[in-house]
């Protein structure tokens, strides 16, 4: 047998042990998704009913925002472990005008936790034209993003 034959005859022994077999499935199958922690989806804020615009309704929101935001806010015991301890507060309910403050530090930057918010008030309560940051009463930096006190 020629040189040439013996490596063809080889490779085609190589090439045949790696076919999957029918009972191991695909080759290229990925491991299945980790559960994760408490996920909000887009349609939940829109299978939800709207509420009226009152000092209290927005009280509700804002603690509903932090539970369902909790990536952002740092709600779970790891982060809060490592230091994430952001919070909203409700500051003022002018109109049609909700204005809020963020505290402590957050997993992103303001420029990402902002129109997070913005948008999960104004789905919760229409009547909503628009949703304002008051300035934060100190800021302090670290080297995990921005922290408000």
């Amino acid at each position: 047998m020629a040189f040439s034959a013996f490596i063809a005859l080889s490779m085609g022994a190589i090439v045949q042990s790696f076919k999957p077999h029918a009972s191991h499935g695909t080759a290229f199958q990925r491991p299945a998704a980790p559960p994760r922690a408490r996920v909000i989806l887009a349609e939940d804020l829109y299978t939800r009913e709207p509420l009226v615009l009152t000092w209290d309704n927005a009280e509700r929101v804002i603690e509903e925002a932090q539970a369902d935001l909790s990536t952002v806010f740092g709600s779970s015991k790891e982060n809060l472990d490592i230091g994430i301890t952001g919070a909203l507060e409700l500051v003022d309910v002018d109109g049609p005008v909700v204005v809020v403050r963020l505290s402590g530090t957050f997993w992103h930057s303001d420029d990402r936790v902002q129109p997070r918010v913005d948008n999960y008030i104004r789905k919760r309560i229409p009547e909503v034209v628009d949703v304002e940051f008051a300035p934060p009463l100190e800021v302090e930096t670290s080297g995990k993003g921005p922290t408000f006190a």
